[in-house]
């Protein structure tokens, strides 16, 4: 009986062995290969999530200040006078940042209408405040009070707060009305040399008066009664309010 034997080729066999090994090995590397940036994304999420997210609600910074007691003297600018609410008004927005900052007493002595000589001799000062914010003369403008009577009184109520508060930080304000007009840029330089002979700093808003858009309109219903065109209107304090804070570092950073 013939038997038919196939002969064994073992040389075939271990190339086919080669070549399938050579085969997964690519297999296994280009797995690996196209894992590296899954295992990135997933490192990188996973960082990102354990990261405390900004905050971006500009009310949560709160700037500690060094003035513990405030005192606020003018006429209806710092009343408050035709900003639609109350809390609009350029006082109560600057009283909120200083009371969130640390102030304990913020004491106002203002009036609607009032000149500075009436500020100056009927109302009381508080002693060893820390700042004092004057926003007096637009009044003495509307009144045509001289400018050198206006300088002398100036300069005496400055001297007088000094005198309860001799540590006081001093901060100016420019009177409210057109910055063009000879009575304005009159005023303003009394107010701005007296502060800065007594170590104080001056802020104009003559300029903030300048821009229609921050008074008026009149005959809206205000917290005071009917708005005019002349007293700041939202837009107004708040330009107001800004460039005060700015002054006194009370910005959020």
């Amino acid at each position: 009986m013939w038997e038919c034997r196939v002969p064994d080729h073992p040389s075939t066999d271990r190339k086919s062995v080669g070549r399938k090994l050579s085969i997964g090995l690519i297999i296994l590397i280009v797995l690996a290969v196209g894992a590296i940036p899954v295992i990135r994304s997933v490192t990188t999420s996973s960082d990102q999530a354990n990261e405390p997210l900004p905050s971006t609600d500009p009310q949560q910074t709160t700037t500690i200040n060094t003035y513990d007691r405030v005192l606020f003297a003018g006429d209806s600018i710092t009343v408050g006078r035709d900003a639609r609410e109350l809390p609009k008004s350029f006082r109560e927005l600057v009283e909120k940042k200083l009371s969130s900052g640390g102030t304990n007493s913020i004491t106002t002595i203002a009036k609607s209408g009032a000149k500075l000589k009436y500020i100056a001799e009927r109302k009381g000062l508080p002693s060893n405040v820390d700042l004092a914010i004057v926003e007096l003369g637009t009044n003495d403008i509307r009144g045509r009070t001289p400018a050198q009577v206006f300088k002398r009184e100036y300069q005496a109520y400055l001297k007088k707060i000094k005198a309860s508060s001799p540590k006081v930080k001093l901060v100016c304000l420019g009177v409210w009305h057109d910055s063009k007009s000879k009575n304005t840029q009159a005023l303003d330089r009394i107010i701005r040399e007296s502060c800065l002979q007594n170590g104080g700093t001056y802020i104009q808003i003559s300029d903030i008066f300048d821009q229609p858009a921050n008074r008026g309109p009149a005959g809206a219903v205000t917290w005071k009664g009917k708005s005019d065109a002349f007293h700041p209107n939202n837009l107004g304090h708040q330009a107001i309010a800004k460039r005060l804070s700015r002054e006194l570092g009370l910005q959020a950073k």
